[in-house]
């Protein structure tokens, strides 16, 4: 069996060839994001063309850059701006860098613990996608179904975790699969005005289905799994909800409806693509 079944794997194992202070690595990466982006993102259909990316220049320059990452110095990432917009750009490229790299067809189910079995090194630190997005951008809470934070005590990358959390971050973080976020390229400058915009994008795209004459909410299942980051009770996360609505009227009836109405979660697709 291939031995990515069994063994982590490091995916950014190459030469750097320069040392890049926080501040430009974060503008390269978002640069590299732009680019692939143009070249193989289609936003408007929530697709990736993975099967075009290996052998392109693009891509095999960005490969150069994440060898770069090597030399970061993360603790002078200090503006929580820059360290958002770079956690979550990172996010979304290690798992295309995964997906290419270990070869997956279909889903990420192909390959048992994806987020955990491939790594970046970052310094002299190592962080796989959960611990990029449980550990440092949920501010190191438990993932799902876990008993335990990403990062124990005396964790090294404690420092690096961004606190406090910002719902919002569950709209950018693109998991490889159809349910998840359409993908997008998020900045320190706009960073506030673009993740409200990943939200108002998700939660209008059939990821919230309103049936009035029921009293019925279908939801992503993303709300069930995270549900305390959305709010401290079911009624608060529906109210989160509701603000980014476009219908007024639908905003309207859950915003005063919210301790009644049933909700149920919606089959998530962990196809890397719809057919």
């Amino acid at each position: 069996m291939p031995v990515y079944l069994f063994k982590k794997i490091l995916l950014n194992d190459g030469q750097p060839t320069e040392a890049l202070s926080p501040q430009e690595m974060v503008a390269r990466l978002k640069s590299a994001m732009n680019t692939l982006k143009g070249d193989f993102f289609d936003p408007g259909a929530g697709r990736i063309a993975y099967e075009r990316m290996p052998q392109s220049e693009t891509y095999q320059a960005y490969l150069k850059l994440s060898h770069n990452l090597k030399t970061m110095e993360l603790e002078k990432l200090a503006r929580r701006e820059e360290r958002i917009a770079f956690w979550i750009n990172l996010y979304n490229v290690i798992v295309i860098h995964g997906v290419i790299a270990l070869g997956i067809r279909d889903s990420v189910k192909e390959v048992r613990n994806f987020f955990r079995r491939v790594y970046y090194q970052i310094g002299k630190y190592w962080f796989n996608p959960d611990d990029i997005e449980h550990g440092v951008l949920r501010g190191n809470r438990r993932p799902p179904y876990s008993l335990f934070r990403r990062f124990g005590a005396g964790d090294p990358r404690l420092p690096f975790i961004v606190a406090p959390l910002d719902p919002r971050i569950h709209f950018t973080l693109v998991c490889g699969a159809s349910s998840c976020p359409f993908i997008d390229v998020y900045t320190p400058e706009n960073l506030e005005w673009e993740l409200t915009i990943a939200a108002q994008t998700f939660i209008n795209s059939s990821n919230v289905v309103l049936d009035r004459s029921r009293g019925t909410l279908s939801l992503s299942r993303i709300f069930k799994w995270y549900a305390p980051d959305f709010g401290a009770t079911p009624a608060a996360r529906l109210r989160f909800i509701a603000q980014y609505l476009d219908n007024e009227q639908e905003r309207g009836f859950i915003e005063d409806h919210a301790h009644r109405l049933k909700v149920a979660y919606q089959t998530y697709d962990w196809r890397l693509n719809r057919d």
